[in-house]
């Protein structure tokens, strides 16, 4: 794969395909909306933590969500896990249907994104990393046409948290309960991945994501262990995600993704049609809850 990259006549197309971000998700399938969900009763007292009420929700007796709320003067919203592993934001807004196509912003950091509304709540389905974003930015900003919204984020990595923590009990108070790290899991979970500090050629290409078009870099990397190339796909501006590919004989690939060019995600062992890579339907647990409901792709021509 590696010989088809030249210097400046890479072409690169990133798919990273949100979840149904303009669809508002089908109810009963063990899909829920964190707010205003009609199949769900709330359960508003979990817990509190830094001027946040954590709330669970259920559909009958099945665990449903968990999510952190705040109100205040910049208005009333959550964000949280459905019990699918997707992670929701909801803004307390009078609209109905499907929202503009607009951005979500992290200080400044700024990613594509639209939203449903039922009437009180609209809610949106943000990408994989930006659930850490939220706990560790300081402002974040919403723009869907007329839906505008400014909120500091005071408090929200201890909200995260105590949402992690609800999710793991099911939305149960239990007294030992205790929290975990954002990004804990188990040592085995992850492979090597390649040192992004062990470089090699530096290759310039025209890169594309379903939000924004970009120029990209793919820098070769030294790989681990049976596999017989790495390399790095990385926007130099920092918008969009880095990669971290590594393939071997048999063409198949462990991927990794970063949003903040520090921390990286382990998403598993991806096949290729020649020209796109995609997820293997198997994957381990870990793998699964990383790669949440979103759809991914990540194509080099």
């Amino acid at each position: 794969m590696l010989d088809q990259l030249r210097p400046l006549a890479l072409v690169a197309s990133l798919c990273l395909a949100g979840p149904a971000l303009a669809q508002a998700p089908e109810m009963g399938d063990e899909f829920f909306n964190i707010a205003g969900d009609p199949d769900v009763t709330l359960q508003p007292d979990y817990g509190t933590v830094r001027d946040w009420t954590v709330v669970s929700g259920f559909a009958g007796n099945r665990f449903a969500f968990c999510a952190a709320q705040m109100s205040g003067p910049d208005g009333t919203w959550r964000f949280g896990y459905d019990s699918g592993g997707q992670w929701q934001i909801a803004i307390l807004h009078e609209f109905s249907g499907e929202t503009a196509y607009g951005s979500l912003s992290f200080d400044g950091r700024t990613s594509g994104i639209a939203g449903w509304g039922d009437g009180l709540w609209v809610i949106l389905w943000p990408m994989l990393g930006e659930y850490e974003a939220i706990a560790k930015s300081d402002l974040m900003e919403v723009q869907l046409g007329d839906i505008r919204r400014s909120m500091p984020l005071r408090g929200t990595a201890a909200a995260a948290l105590k949402v992690q923590e609800c999710v793991e009990n099911r939305g149960v108070v239990k007294s030992a309960a205790a929290p975990r790290p954002l990004s804990a899991a188990p040592a085995s979970a992850a492979p090597r991945m390649p040192d992004p500090k062990r470089r090699g050629e530096t290759f310039v290409g025209d890169c594309q994501t379903l939000y924004e078009s970009y120029r990209c870099m793919a820098t070769t990397l030294t790989p681990t262990g049976r596999f017989g190339e790495a390399m790095e796909v990385a926007d130099p501006l920092g918008t969009a995600p880095t990669f971290i590919v590594q393939t071997d004989k048999a063409d198949l690939s462990q991927v990794w993704v970063s949003f903040d060019r520090r921390s990286f995600a382990y998403v598993g062992l991806w096949g290729t049609d020649g020209t796109c890579r995609t997820p293997l339907p198997d994957q381990t647990p870990e793998v699964v809850a990383a790669l949440g409901h979103d759809g991914w792709s990540l194509c080099i021509k």
